[in-house]
Formats: C-alpha cells, sequence, structure tokens
C-alpha cells in the first residue's frame, strides 16, 4: 500500500537550471498547545500573545529570502503566524496562497482532548500513534498519517511546477510540514514521528534540477528565538545526542554557537573518533567543565559503540534514579557523521547535514530515535543575528 501511495516527489526541474527552494516554517504557539490539547484539523485555537511576537521574530529572521510565492494551511492558528512573518519580513508584496492541501492531519475524535487524557483513554491506539504512525487509525476506515502523506504528496506534485527554479515559503503544521518534508526526500510514513517540528521552527528544502528527490539541508531551527537547540517534545528523559562534524572544530562562527549550546545545556558524554580535530574541541571543552566522560574510539568501531552506549542506557533507564535527561557531545568526521544520519532517518543521501549540528533525542525506555533539528553553523543560514532582541525593541 505504501509503495503505491508515497513515491518520491516525483518533479524535477528539469526546465530550470536553477535549485528550487523551500522554506517550512511550523505555526506559533497557541491557546491549544499552552493547555497541550490536541489540536488536528480543528479550527478553534488561535495564538498567544508570546506566539504573535515569535512569529514576528521568524519574519525577521526570513528577510534574508527574496520569496517568489508565500503558501498557508486554511486553519487560523497558521494565517495569523503568516501574517506576522509578512509584516516582519516586508513581503506584503508576494503572492499569498491560502492551500487546503496544508492542512493538518485530522485527529478525529482525539482533537480537543489533553495528551493525558488521550494516553489514559486509549492506550493501544496511543502506542500505536507513537511507534506505528503508518498503521494508526481510529475507525478501521482512515489512516490519517497516510492520507496526510498522499496530500503532502499532491501538494508537491502541482506546487513545484509552477515555482521552478523559485523560492518559495510555506507556513503550516508540525505534522503538515513532516509530512511535506518526507515526501520530499522518500521518508516513509513508518518514520513520521521520527522528525520534529517546533513552533516557528524553520527547515529548508531544496530540489536540485538534476533529481527528482529534495535535499534536506537544515531542520527544525529555532536559533533566531533564543533557543539554542530544540525544545524536548518527547520530554526531558533519555538520551540526547549533539553531532557535529570535526571540520567545524576551528570555525569561528561554529565555536560561538557552540560555546552557546556547552554553556546552556550540561553535556555528561563526550564520543570522538579518536582524531586530532576532534580532541582539540574536547580540550576547550572540558577547560569549563571537568565533569562529562571522554570515549574516544577508532572510526570502525564508531557506530557500535554508539549504538551500544544508547542500548545500556536505555536498558537501565527503567529506573526512576536513571529517567532523567542524559546529553552527549559527538564530534566525528564528515563520513560517520552522516552514516549516523541515514541510520536514524532509513534514507540514503536525502539530507546534507555537512554544515550542521544535528540533534538527535532517544526519549526514556524506547529505542526509536528522534531528528529533533540540523542546526545551521554557517553564517548565512543559522539566524545568529539578534533578530530576537530587535522583535523586542519593536514591540517595547
Amino acid at each position: 500500500m505504501e509503495s503505491l501511495l508515497f513515491s518520491p516527489a516525483g518533479i524535477s526541474c528539469h526546465s530550470s537550471t536553477q535549485t528550487t527552494r523551500v522554506i517550512l516554517v511550523r505555526h506559533a504557539r497557541t491557546t491549544y498547545n499552552e493547555r497541550g490539547i490536541y489540536q488536528g484539523s480543528s479550527d478553534k485555537s488561535v495564538l498567544t500573545k508570546q506566539g504573535h511576537r515569535d512569529a514576528y521574530t521568524t519574519g525577521l529572521a526570513l528577510q534574508q529570502y527574496d520569496f517568489d510565492a508565500i503558501y498557508t494551511s486554511p486553519l487560523t492558528r497558521v494565517r495569523q503566524t503568516a501574517k506576522e512573518i509578512i509584516a516582519a519580513a516586508k513581503t506584503s508584496d508576494v503572492p499569498l496562497y491560502v492551500e487546503p492541501k496544508l492542512t493538518e492531519v485530522c485527529m478525529a475524535d482525539w482533537q480537543g482532548l489533553s495528551y493525558g487524557e488521550v494516553k489514559e483513554k486509549y492506550p493501544q491506539d496511543y502506542a500505536c500513534w507513537q511507534n506505528a504512525p503508518h498503521l494508526f487509525t481510529r475507525d478501521r476506515l482512515n489512516y490519517p498519517v497516510l492520507e496526510l502523506y498522499q496530500q503532502a504528496n499532491n501538494f508537491w506534485q502541482e506546487t513545484l511546477r509552477k515555482h521552478r527554479g523559485e523560492t518559495i515559503l510555506i507556513v503550516a503544521h508540525g505534522g503538515t510540514n513532516r509530512a511535506l518534508i518526507s515526501t520530499a526526500i522518500a521518508l516513509s510514513p513508518q518514520y513520521y514521528q521520527s522528525l520534529q517540528q517546533c513552533n516557528c521552527g524553520i527547515s529548508c528544502l531544496e530540489f536540485s534540477p538534476n533529481s527528482e528527490l529534495a535535499t534536506l539541508r537544515y531542520l527544525n531551527n529555532t536559533n533566531h528565538l533564543g533557543k539554542t537547540l530544540p525544545k524536548l517534545k518527547a520530554g526531558k528523559t533519555g538520551w540526547r545526542w549533539l553531532v557535529m562534524s570535526d571540520n567545524y572544530v576551528h570555525h569561528e562562527l561554529g565555536n560561538s554557537y557552540l560555546d552557546r549550546v556547552l554553556h546552556q545545556n550540561g553535556i555528561n558524554l563526550i564520543l570522538t573518533d579518536n582524531n586530532r580535530k576532534a580532541q582539540a574541541l574536547v580540550n576547550r571543552f572540558q577547560k569549563s567543565s571537568s565533569s562529562a566522560l571522554h570515549i574516544s574510539t577508532e572510526q570502525r568501531n564508531f557506530l557500535n559503540i554508539w549504538q551500544q552506549t544508547i542500548a545500556v542506557k536505555q536498558k537501565v533507564a527503567n529506573s526512576p534514579a536513571t529517567s532523567g535527561l542524559f546529553t552527549g557531545l559527538i564530534v566525528v568526521s564528515e563520513e560517520l557523521k552522516a552514516q549516523m544520519l541515514r541510520q536514524i532517518t532509513n534514507v540514503e543521501a536525502a539530507a546534507d547535514s555537512s554544515n550542521c549540528l544535528n540533534v538527535i533525542h532517544y526519549p526514556h525506555a524506547e529505542c526509536r530515535a528522534i531528528l529533533q533539528g540540523m542546526i545551521p553553523l554557517d553564517s548565512s543560514q543559522n539566524f545568529s543575528i539578534d533578530v530576537r532582541d530587535r522583535a523586542m525593541r519593536l514591540a517595547g
């Protein structure tokens, strides 16, 4: 069934010599987000005051792009977000399209219920939703995630033909954006829960004129909101891995960003692949914190050591004393970093994280991985400018 429904996006830009760039943004924080309630395709939630501010800040961060078109979901929370972004990014003259195919996944009778209520009342369905979303159904007739993927695939088929070689902005929902990214890089609906989208998180896809698949350039970047790392949506438990290439150890901007990451997030363990460049970062970090355990291993054994570390931690994670969050920093060659990403996403060569810090979360007592973010380290895409301060000054 999946192979028939979900082929790659299937759109090549052979009539253009330019790359088609797509920027995706999830809507800002809403009243339902505040209350921990499933929103789905309902239209009852609206942006909070903080949501409006964050959406405007996101628009400031997106000023660097010259958009040729903007697409939004018809739901109120997304249209409110888009309005703030357009005002801040000064893109009022860019064509705006309200597209029903960007509506969020329909969660049927879960919509309006809290996360806790759903987990308590429907434990088996909830487990299916989390661990086998492609099989999730509430009535044995409709499969929301499969339908969402078909909806996303149809959107790509129609939209990319219109915008070959252009830059477009999509403002939509967490589930919709995950389906859009997944269908663009041929990630199966089985892995729907393996990508994260935070409120106002920014992601980027690029469609090459020589390929039918997109390349994921960065994912769920929230730097512009003053958050060095994406929010831990699955809870502050298990393993969170920060994975970077040793190519960026001496990169000035990369070091500046890493300084903030390392100081704001406690590092419990450092894994390196036994090379001098990686050791240089470890030495620098240990000057300010000597509590992190450092393990260095040969490249040929690294992936096995990493997986064994996860397995051991998850096995003992059932104890209340060990159910907190452990954060590990991994500094390896670009080749090993790419292999790790392929293991998580189960997709070959669909993401280019060479200039990114990858953030990977293994929640408590689970073996599934969530790619929380691919955060750019280069100045043209990391949104490191002080847009948050600018937004506060404008608001004040």
